[in-house]
């Protein structure tokens, strides 16, 4: 099923109140005259990531990830390093922060009928 927009939605992202700015990476998308595909290959999720100042957290406090059209599918990521990331559970449109301090990128890959998206936010837990 085709639709207006021309790209897929961007999630809100918030903590604690908090809004989280987060980054559309590469999708393919189809509109009802034409499919875009947009390859953001060339920058992996960590740089990405990078380009946006964290937004602070409480350990182990709830991140709230919601669409405003409900995704088919959606694997939530946590980047380690360039070649390395781990799963991250989400239920009820929730993940949990990390209990440790520190700055952590995560990469979200989401489907809906009409094709895919990425997207990359990062927090700061202290």
């Amino acid at each position: 099923m085709a639709t207006a927009s021309p790209k897929p939605p961007v999630p809100d992202v918030s903590a604690a109140g908090k809004k989280v700015p987060v980054i559309q990476g590469s999708y393919c998308w189809k509109a009802f005259f034409s499919t875009k595909c947009v390859d953001w290959a060339y920058a992996p999720p960590l740089k990405i990531g990078n380009r946006q100042e964290p937004v602070e957290v409480a350990p182990s406090s709830p991140i709230k990830i919601h669409f405003e059209k409900e995704p088919v599918s959606l694997s939530v990521k946590r980047k380690i390093n360039e070649e390395k990331e781990i799963n991250v559970k989400m239920m009820n449109q929730k993940i949990n922060a990390p209990s440790e301090s520190g700055t952590y990128v995560y990469h979200l890959i989401v489907n809906w009928r009409q094709g895919d998206g990425s997207y990359v936010f990062r927090i700061k837990v202290k």
